[in-house]
């Protein structure tokens, strides 16, 4: 079976330009909305993310994914990229180490989708080595300013690790 757990904890940490708001203050809406989303908005000139770290749960097999849920602001079009470096420790391993090889997504197909509207994108996860019950995972997760052509910012609703359980 495949399970969902959010990431977006208390050891989130947003690069400068992206800031938490409620989305009534971000988005034109008809019918106000006081819940509130990470703006993120489009990079120019460089990746732009935040960072967060997970526990790898007991019950994890295999298939690691983060998946990232939010609002489009803004017309879709072009690509829409992002990407994930990440490391995973154990107890009693260093955490001054470099992060793995950067997995990606992208998407550059916008039919059926329009400003305001629910987006969800998914980024299959690589990890040289397995990663193990109870490891801690350190994440950056951001736009790949490298692929990302948009012009619109992405209201970021929740953040998930997804993964197949044993």
């Amino acid at each position: 079976m495949t399970v969902r757990i959010p990431i977006i904890n208390n050891t989130y940490r947003p690069d400068d330009s992206i800031y938490v708001a409620p989305l009534s203050s971000t988005l034109t809406l008809t019918n106000a909305k006081e819940q509130l989303g990470i703006n993120w908005p489009y990079p120019t000139g460089s990746d732009l993310g935040f960072h967060v770290t997970f526990d790898i749960p007991e019950n994890y097999s295999s298939s690691p994914v983060i998946v990232l849920r939010g609002i489009i602001d803004g017309t879709p079009a072009n690509t829409f990229a992002v990407g994930c470096q990440q490391l995973s420790r154990a107890s009693s391993e260093s955490v001054d180490t470099a992060y793995e090889a950067e997995d990606t997504a992208s998407n550059g197909t916008w039919t059926g989708y329009a400003d305001e509207d629910i987006y969800e994108i998914s980024i299959t996860l690589t990890p040289a080595s397995a990663y193990v019950a109870g490891d801690e995972v350190f994440c950056y997760i951001y736009r790949d300013d490298d692929v990302d052509t948009t012009t619109f910012s992405f209201i970021l609703l929740n953040a998930y690790f997804e993964y197949t359980e044993a």
